[in-house]
């Protein structure tokens, strides 16, 4: 059957499903489209793929001649897949979770980020231990902040790192102790958005630094939290 399909064919078919990548993540980064949506012509278009690879190979074995659109139509295909497969290995190697924070006891709040969810945005509720284990696992790294510099030091620095990142302020409070400021991250592809509440205490020779960062949509973030906390761990240490 393979047989019947030119060589030309299926190279054009494999570089229209590779076209559907982009133009799915554009349609959800400017709001046409759910992501969920996105995700699904992700699943429709590798499975098509797959079949046009599988095909495509199986006519380069047949075949001594359409050498190059065969192996275009085998590049098309094979590079999406590769990216979709990597990103399942990469999320089994994280933990199934979306709210990462320094304190697991007493977690800072989101009090503007709060206001800012929309239905079908997870709630800024603290899920508690299921949570906090699964991090114990996942970042073990990932505790309070200790410096050495005063509380109104540190609020500067925090202010000023908010600022380097490109990160948006959402609001701070900064009248009384502790200080709060709360800030959003946005992913370049889909444009999924983060919330960031950071907690500055008084400690006995400095200050301490809680941070929780948060997904407003999906399951697992592909420990994307996780390491905007350890980012600006280590911003606040230089």
């Amino acid at each position: 059957m393979f047989n019947r399909v030119p060589a030309q064919k299926l190279q054009w078919l494999a570089l229209l499903l590779l076209l559907v990548y982009p133009i799915a993540i554009l349609l959800a980064r400017i709001g046409v489209m759910h992501f969920r949506n996105s995700f699904l012509l992700f699943i429709v278009a590798a499975l098509i793929g797959f079949v046009v690879l599988v095909m495509a190979l199986l006519k380069l074995t047949k075949e001594q001649t359409n050498v190059k659109p065969l192996a275009l139509a085998v590049v098309f295909s094979l590079a999406p897949l590769l990216v979709l497969g990597n990103n399942i290995i990469k999320s089994k190697a994280y933990p199934f979770i979306h709210d990462i924070s320094t304190d697991l006891v007493d977690p800072p709040e989101f009090v503007i980020a709060a206001k800012l969810r929309e239905p079908g945005d997870h709630t800024v509720v603290y899920e508690g231990d299921e949570v906090a284990q699964q991090q114990k696992q996942g970042y073990p790294d990932i505790q309070t902040i200790i410096l050495s510099s005063t509380p109104e030091q540190t609020l500067s620095k925090v202010q000023a790192v908010v600022r380097q990142n490109g990160w948006v302020l959402l609001g701070e409070k900064t009248d009384s102790l502790p200080y709060y400021v709360e800030a959003m991250d946005t992913s370049l592809l889909f444009g999924f958005k983060d919330d960031v509440v950071i907690r500055i205490k008084a400690a006995a020779n400095g200050s301490l630094v809680d941070i929780r960062s948060m997904s407003r949509q999906g399951r697992s973030d592909l420990g994307v939290n996780a390491e905007r906390i350890r980012m600006l761990r280590d911003q606040l240490a230089k």
